[in-house]
């Protein structure tokens, strides 16, 4: 496969999502038709493994379109595609200054939350007729992400790292929920599960760091300590962390388990944390990156079996035996597929050097040099393959390649994107997942877009304008 052509094909694609995105004050809409880019006004049918209450239906959704936002920005200069950084900014500027001011301060994007854009208003696919919209991170927000949303309205970011606190739960002692208001001033009330994940601690201790390098204000600071703080004496003696804090013994999926990924994921976002306020809170900092290297250090510690390739997703608090494990292809809602966080341990690798994340990143990498696109099941009833799989293995690829030099990682990639531009590419807009015909940003076609961008870019000069993504964690 030809670098050029493959991005041409992005560029032909993000050239439909721009125009798409006219009749819409430059936002982008999650659903569109894959020819003409016409937002649909019929939902699709969800496919397997998919919640209705996590699209973004007559919606635009930032965090899912963050990772083609990044491509844009780097395909401008590369490309001389000036009109890409117009087109970003246009978007991120309507939706800071048009799309923040909410009761609480937090944004409609995420998991369930998104900008309605028929009514111009805060849509929430849990609540479609309005009102007591919920919000729920989904994924890290990037640094550069934060410092736009910063240059074209300040207020926003202090209002959002406010709106944090409704994360907290009405109840006895400090407990946390990944749910929360955004149009309602109320702390929600604690049910049956805590559903205090980790990675979302470490999703808002980023964001209030960020909030804090700009704006220095003591309750910012408070908050930053009270979700570092939050975690660590709920931690084993392996340094893992359960999938949540409080389950009845009925959940089975979730008593008593370790989430190692997520454990991992904390771990990454504290060391990122740590590097923002470093010089104004050395002490925070510190403390942050010594709980942050346990977290990964726990995380390795997992009942993984790489000569086996085998890859814990939940492992049992006591015994530390295998529950659940991470499959090669094929996500669906609360499964992720192992690509993910092998992108991830090469985020964490950057930040620590520390090999056996590497050797991690390595053993998934060749599950997937080995375990091949399962092309034969493209259109096998009830197995679809959300874009975000095969976007992620690209953004494997492509890292791997980045950091070592070594030739068998960009090979792979290049055919994997033959492979995946075959079947996710035969319009102008990629498919949300494989065996359907219309595009969707919930099902990670952002992810597909920067990956297969990461790996031409890669295979034209080792020297990649476009920097990995490690938001996916």
């Amino acid at each position: 496969m030809n670098p050029e052509a493959i991005i041409t094909k992005i560029c032909n694609a993000i050239d439909q999502i721009i125009e798409s995105s006219e009749s819409y004050n430059g936002l982008f809409p999650s659903i569109l038709h894959p020819q003409t880019g016409d937002m649909l006004m019929e939902k699709p049918t969800k496919i397997p493994g998919q919640r209705d209450g996590d699209r973004a239906h007559l919606g635009s959704n930032l965090i899912h379109d963050e990772p083609l936002l990044a491509t844009m920005n780097a395909l401008a200069k590369s490309q001389s595609k000036p009109e890409y950084i117009e087109a970003v900014d246009r978007y991120l500027k309507h939706f800071a200054q048009n799309c923040t001011n909410t009761a609480t301060g937090l944004f409609a994007w995420g998991e369930h939350s998104f900008w309605q854009l028929i009514e111009e208003r805060v849509g929430c696919s849990r609540n479609p007729t309005g009102g007591a919209a919920i919000h729920d991170h989904l994924r890290k927000v990037p640094l550069w992400l934060w410092q736009k949303l910063n240059t074209f309205n300040p207020a926003c970011v202090q209002s959002f790292a406010d709106g944090l606190d409704y994360h907290w739960t009405e109840g006895d002692g400090l407990e946390y929920i990944r749910h929360a208001n955004i149009d309602i001033k109320a702390y929600l009330a604690r049910g049956a599960r805590a559903c205090d994940f980790p990675r979302h601690s470490g999703f808002y201790i980023f964001d209030l760091a960020f909030a804090y390098t700009q704006n220095q204000r003591p309750e910012i600071r408070e908050q930053i300590q009270r979700y570092t703080d939050y975690w660590w004496e709920k931690r084993d003696t392996r340094g893992l962390l359960r999938i949540e804090s409080r389950s009845p013994k009925d959940a089975d999926r979730f008593f008593e388990k370790n989430a190692p990924t997520q454990t991992s994921s904390l771990g990454v976002s504290l060391l990122e944390s740590a590097t923002l306020i470093e010089s104004f809170l050395p002490e925070l900092a510190d403390q942050m990156r010594q709980y942050g290297l346990v977290y990964i250090d726990g995380f390795l510690a997992a009942p993984h079996n790489l000569e086996t390739r085998e890859f814990v997703s939940l492992c049992e608090c006591e015994t530390n035996r295998i529950f659940e494990r991470m499959s090669a292809w094929g996500s669906v809602y609360g499964a992720g597929t192992v690509c993910s966080t092998a992108v991830l341990c090469l985020g964490g690798w950057r930040l620590t050097q520390n090999e056996k994340l590497m050797e991690w990143a390595r053993v998934v990498g060749n599950t997937y040099l080995a375990e091949k696109f399962p092309v034969d099941r493209v259109h096998t009833e009830g197995f679809k393959i959300p874009a975000s799989d095969a976007g992620l293995t690209l953004e494997l690829f492509a890292d791997l390649y980045d950091i070592t030099g070594e030739s068998v990682w960009l090979e792979g990639g290049i055919e994997l994107a033959e492979t995946v531009l075959d079947i996710y590419f035969p319009e102008a807009l990629p498919f949300g997942a494989s065996g359907i015909d219309w595009y969707e940003s919930q099902m990670g076609a952002a992810y597909l877009i920067h990956g297969l961008t990461r790996v031409a870019l890669l295979a034209l000069s080792r020297t990649c304008p476009l920097a990995p993504n490690y938001t996916a964690r």
